[in-house]
């Protein structure tokens, strides 16, 4: 027997965190901590839900691979859409690119990057032909597509032609360092995430090795210190770490970030990122970062960061010496990243989010 939706005095916004779930990476920390600032300071004129959906599978094999993309299949495509109709939602968000393709209920969605658009060779056939079949249609059928950067926004509009009056921008936040116990900078270089190419977290071990052999004594030396574990490359990493090298696996939040808080300089090298959270989370700490000139993470970084063009192990060993060699540089870069961190916050997240929000719906803004 179908179940007649309640009648509500202000329209509910059903937002799916069944991601927040599966893994410990970038995407779950944007929903929680969008979904934490949203609560600390509610909208007024809308109700918000956040369901969970069921439980994806350990990534084992490929086999897990196919059983996590039919459960994606019929929580989109039947049991999302079935909740929103029971609870009588006005709007369904999705917060990594892909939603609902049928139903009444109308929706937005959150493009997080579209590396496998960009960097096709980098991902399992099979998974990037579902995931731009289903990332295109969530796109055409959203009211409002959200980008988390400018160079997100371009992406999308020349990729999945979304015209830019249906693009709206919603920078994403991170947490200050509120301890008031700033530790003297340590000799080493951190990076963060898993061992996949597009990262290119091997590259940089490699670079680092060239260095770690090259580099003048003075001042000290930097080790590379990765915290992060999975992904295609992760054995190779392993095989290759070398005297100057420590790889850490997953940590706590907290050993995360006693280590930007310690590090020298934060690197990342990724080949495509749709906006790099980690990137802001070292900045907030006071730690400086040397970034790669692409996709979005100049913009996020800002004016103070370094930047390197040259990713291979000449060009980025030759970087980190650069780089490393005027700890007094190195410092001012780091207040420079801490303000460039101060302008971006989850409480800010969350409320451009619920400002899309309503003009989805044609409330007042």
């Amino acid at each position: 027997m179908s179940r007649t939706p309640p009648h509500r005095a202000r329209p509910l916004v059903m937002v799916d965190q069944r991601l927040a779930r599966r893994r410990r990476t970038g995407i779950a920390r944007v929903i929680t901590q969008t979904r934490e600032a949203m609560a600390a300071n509610p909208p007024t004129d809308i109700d918000v839900v956040w369901v969970n959906g069921p439980r994806g599978l350990p990534r084992r094999n490929a086999l897990t691979s196919v059983g996590n993309l039919i459960i994606d299949m019929l929580w989109l495509g039947v049991m999302l859409p079935r909740k929103a109709r029971q609870r009588g939602a006005s709007l369904i968000h999705v917060p990594m690119n892909w939603g609902p393709l049928r139903g009444g209920t109308p929706t937005t969605v959150m493009i997080q990057d579209l590396a496998f658009e960009r960097m096709p060779q980098a991902y399992p056939r099979g998974f990037r032909a579902w995931a731009s079949i289903i990332g295109r249609r969530t796109a055409k059928r959203a009211r409002l597509v959200m980008a988390t950067t400018e160079a997100g926004a371009q992406d999308i509009g020349e990729i999945y032609r979304v015209p830019r009056d249906r693009i709206r921008v919603v920078h994403l936040g991170t947490t200050g360092d509120a301890s008031d116990f700033q530790p003297i900078r340590e000799p080493f270089v951190l990076a963060v995430g898993e061992f996949e190419p597009r990262k290119r977290v091997v590259e940089l071990m490699r670079g680092h090795d060239r260095y770690f052999a090259t580099a003048p004594t003075f001042p000290p030396i930097c080790r590379l210190v990765i915290a992060g574990a999975g992904g295609s490359q992760e054995a190779e990493a392993h095989e290759r770490c070398g005297v100057g090298c420590d790889l850490l696996g997953f940590i706590s939040d907290d050993e995360l970030h006693e280590l930007y808080r310690r590090a020298t300089l934060f690197v990342s090298l990724s080949a495509y990122e749709g906006f790099g959270l980690p990137i802001v989370e070292a900045m907030a700490h006071g730690c400086p970062v040397l970034v790669a000139d692409n996709s979005s993470q100049a913009e996020v970084a800002g004016d103070g960061a370094f930047l390197i063009h040259d990713a291979s192990p000449e060009g980025i060993a030759a970087r980190l010496e650069e780089v490393l060699a005027d700890r007094d540089e190195l410092a001012r870069r780091g207040e420079a990243a801490r303000a460039r961190a101060a302008e971006l916050s989850w409480s800010e997240t969350a409320r451009k989010t619920a400002d899309v929000w309503r003009e989805a719906l044609g409330l007042p803004g």
